[in-house]
């Protein structure tokens, strides 16, 4: 069975390892970088059915991904923006909000709906 294939972008090791485990847990299948342009690279490369962004990467960064992600395959983004939602970025399209961590899973599988979140 193929799994959605998820990246996420996280600012440090612990975030990633966190959001990567969490997800692939879930049944997902995940890569992880805390490198924006390594991000680059993989979304230039491979498929990707989501891209999860962590909000503390600067504005440009996180738009310079989004816009690599629509280019490729219009691949869906998930930004992940701390505490308060970021206003610096336009949430339109195929480019989705999610304030804090809580219900990362849940809007995830919003998106990437899997057998066994059922």
């Amino acid at each position: 069975m193929q799994h959605e294939k998820i990246l996420c972008v996280s600012f440090d090791f612990t975030v990633s390892d966190y959001r990567r485990e969490a997800l692939a847990t879930a049944g997902y299948e995940v890569v992880a970088t805390t490198d924006v342009k390594a991000a680059s690279r993989l979304l230039e490369e491979d498929h990707f059915d989501l891209v999860v962004i962590g909000h503390r990467f600067q504005t440009r960064q996180k738009s310079d991904l989004i816009s690599v992600a629509k280019e490729r395959e219009n691949t869906p983004v998930l930004l992940i923006c701390g505490e308060s939602a970021d206003s610096e970025l336009a949430v339109e399209g195929r480019v989705y909000a999610l304030q804090g961590m809580e219900g990362l899973l849940t809007e995830v599988a919003k998106l990437l709906p899997i057998a066994t979140l059922a």
